[in-house]
């Protein structure tokens, strides 16, 4: 019973839209109908300030942290595959979430949390990559797709190379499983960089962005 509570919670947890309830009940705005619809803390950013969206990605991390975090600490006996299930869960709920009618956000942010708990340094690697592709395309979600695609490469050299380590499979599996669903989540994305439309659709989202905060 208490492996299944505990897989309930961490998808219960995952699946807060903080993102959305911050934005309406503190700024007034729904941003599932505004800028990029999206309910992470990038858009938040861009509508209602980053004083707000600021708080929405600690919240987003910390979602995808604390149940793999719980789950270690008093089920130690699930071992890394169910701090893992954890983890995977919290990431589904924040893509599907119940309070939102099974839609949700991107999950990179609560993904980070997930992985920031077992593997910190492939975390960071991740970080730098994000960074990196973001200064120079300034493109935040090309940033988040190489950085989700990257982490597994990171995470399977800084094992090797800088701890010493074995890879852990089941590590390296739920990250490839996780980066593929936060691809997915980014395919209009995609299409649009393709078809170098993105760049456009980020300029009318600021735009927009623009306009709503002044109209507040």
């Amino acid at each position: 019973m208490n492996f299944l509570l505990f897989a309930f919670l961490s998808f219960a947890a995952g699946s807060i839209p903080f993102g959305y309830w911050i934005a309406f009940r503190l700024a007034g705005v729904d941003i599932r109908k505004s800028g990029s619809k999206n309910i992470g803390a990038t858009n938040v950013g861009r509508l209602v300030g980053w004083r707000y969206g600021f708080p929405v990605l600690v919240l987003d991390v910390a979602k995808g942290a604390l149940p793999v975090y719980l789950s270690g600490q008093y089920l130690p006996e699930g071992g890394i595959p169910f701090q893992l299930l954890c983890g995977v869960l919290a990431v589904l709920g924040h893509m599907f979430s119940p309070f939102l009618r099974f839609r949700g956000g991107k999950g990179v942010a609560t993904a980070l949390g997930v992985f920031l708990v077992l593997t910190p340094i492939a975390c960071l690697g991740a970080v730098l990559v994000f960074l990196a592709v973001y200064k120079f395309f300034k493109f935040v979600s090309l940033g988040s797709i190489f950085a989700s695609l990257t982490l597994p490469l990171v995470y399977a050299f800084s094992s090797v190379l800088l701890l010493h380590e074995e890879i852990s499979y089941w590590v390296l599996g739920t990250m490839i499983f996780i980066s593929i669903g936060i691809i997915l989540t980014h395919r209009e994305n995609i299409l649009r960089i393709l078809n170098q439309s993105e760049l456009f659709a980020v300029k009318n989202e600021d735009q927009k962005s623009d306009s709503e905060r002044n109209r507040r």
